[in-house]
C-alpha cells in the first residue's frame, strides 16, 4: 500500500524550546520538537481509532520488545516509534535492537527519522549503502535539519542509529537492504516535517520521531489554538484509518524549567499495575487499568505552553484525556529516581 496520496497543507513551523506564536510565548519540550502538522479537516479532540492489532498484555526486555513489534508489521504498515531525544537512553537500545533483529528487514525496508535532512539524502543514502562517506559529510545529515540550531542532534545516539542499519545492510543482498530516509525539511525545503514524512512512505516503514508527533489526540482548547494541526499519526489515519500503530515511551521526566504546578506522576501506581517487575516493559494502552491513566499525569511533562494569564503549564493541565486516547503502547522504562535512561552528550 501506498502513502503518496495523503494529501496535506504545507507548513513551515520550526519548534525550538521556546518560539512565539501569534505574539505569545509557546514551550514544546521533551518529546517533540516540532510543529505539529495541518491537515486540511478542523481541528478535534477526538482520537484516531487504533489499529486492529492484538498486543500481548506485557512484553519484558529489548529484545521481547523488539520481536513484538517487528510483528506489528503483519497487520500495520507503519509501526510509529516515538521517542524522547536523548532523555531515555533506552530508545536508542530499542530502535537499534528492532533493525537488528533478521525479521526486520524481511518486512520492513524503509525508515523515515526526524534526525535527517531532506536535502543530505543523497548523503544518507550513500553512507547506508555502506560507501565512503567522512564523518564531516555524515554530520551534514543532522546539521542541516530545522532543529540543529537546538543542539537536540548533538547525543551520539543518532549516529549510532545510522551505523547500525549500515552495518546490517552490509550483510544484505542490494535488492533485500533497508533504506533510511530523512523527514525533516533541509535548507531550500519549506514543507512541514510532517508532510516531508508522508511524502516518502511506501509501504511498510518505521518511522522514529519525538513522541509527541504520534499523539493521537490533543486537549481541544490547545488544538484550536494552533489552527488545524492533529501530528502524524491522524493524519495517516484520515486516508488510511487503522494502519499505523503508535508506540510512546513513558518514565520519569525532571519538571521543564519555567514550568509552575503540574502533577507529579505516581509510577508506584504503574508499577503495581504491572505483573513484572523488568524494565523496559511493553505494555498495551488499550487495558486497564493503564488504558484510563490521564494524559495529564503521565505525560503533562512532555509539552508545555506559555500562552495565556497562567504562566507556563501543561497543556494537558486539567485535561480528560487517558493514555489510552493518545497511544497505542508504551515503552514503559520505570519511574524510579536510580533507572539508567539518559544518552550522553557527545565530548
Amino acid at each position: 500500500m501506498s502513502f503518496r496520496s495523503v494529501a496535506a497543507k504545507n507548513v513551515f513551523g520550526r519548534m525550538a524550546a521556546v518560539m512565539t506564536v501569534a505574539g505569545a510565548a509557546l514551550v514544546l519540550v521533551s518529546l517533540t520538537n516540532g510543529s505539529f502538522i495541518r491537515a486540511q479537516s478542523p481541528p478535534s479532540a477526538v482520537p484516531a481509532a487504533p489499529p486492529n492489532f492484538h498486543l500481548p498484555d506485557e512484553t519484558t526486555g529489548l529484545d521481547a520488545i523488539a520481536r513484538t513489534l517487528i510483528s506489528a508489521f503483519d497487520q500495520v504498515d507503519i509501526v510509529a516509534l516515538g521517542e524522547a531525544h536523548g532523555r531515555f537512553r533506552l530508545d536508542s537500545e530499542l530502535r537499534i535492537a528492532i533493525v537488528r533483529h533478521p525479521d526486520f528487514a524481511k518486512k520492513v525496508r524503509s525508515i523515515v527519522v526526524e534526525f535527517g535532512s531532506t536535502t543530505e539524502q543523497s548523503t544518507l543514502d550513500r553512507y547506508i549503502r555502506g560507501e565512503n562517506v567522512s564523518r564531516a559529510q555524515l554530520e551534514q545529515v543532522w546539521k542541516t535539519t530545522t532543529q540543529a540550531p537546538n543542539g537536540v542532534w548533538d547525543l551520539p545516539v543518532y549516529p549510532d542509529f545510522f551505523a547500525a542499519v549500515r552495518d546490517v545492510n552490509s550483510k544484505l543482498p542490494a535488492d533485500a537492504r533497508v533504506r533510511v530516509f530523512g523527514g525533516d525539511p533541509g535548507p531550500g525545503d519549506n514543507r512541514s516535517r510532517e508532510t516531508a514524512v508522508v511524502s516518502v512512505l511506501n509501504g511498510k516503514a518505521l518511522v522514529i520521531y519525538g513522541a509527541a508527533h504520534f499523539y493521537r489526540t490533543m486537549p481541544r482548547d490547545y488544538l484550536s489554538s494552533m489552527g488545524d494541526d492533529i501530528g502524524i499519526a491522524r493524519k495517516l489515519e484520515i486516508d488510511f484509518p487503522g494502519r499505523t500503530f503508535v508506540v510512546i515511551p513513558v518514565g520519569r521526566l525532571d519538571s521543564p524549567r519555567g514550568v509552575t504546578g503540574g502533577i507529579d506522576p505516581d509510577f508506584q501506581k504503574f508499577d503495581r499495575a504491572l505483573k513484572t517487575q523488568v524494565r523496559p516493559v511493553l505494555v498495551s494502552l488499550q487495558r486497564l487499568p493503564f488504558q484510563d491513566f490521564t494524559a495529564e499525569e503521565f505525560l503533562g511533562r512532555t509539552l508545555t505552553t506559555c500562552r495565556g494569564t497562567r504562566g507556563c503549564v501543561s497543556v494537558f493541565q486539567g485535561s480528560s484525556l487517558t493514555l489510552g486516547q493518545m497511544a497505542d503502547a508504551c515503552v514503559y522504562v520505570g519511574g524510579g529516581a536510580d533507572v539508567d535512561t539518559k544518552a550522553k552528550p557527545t565530548q
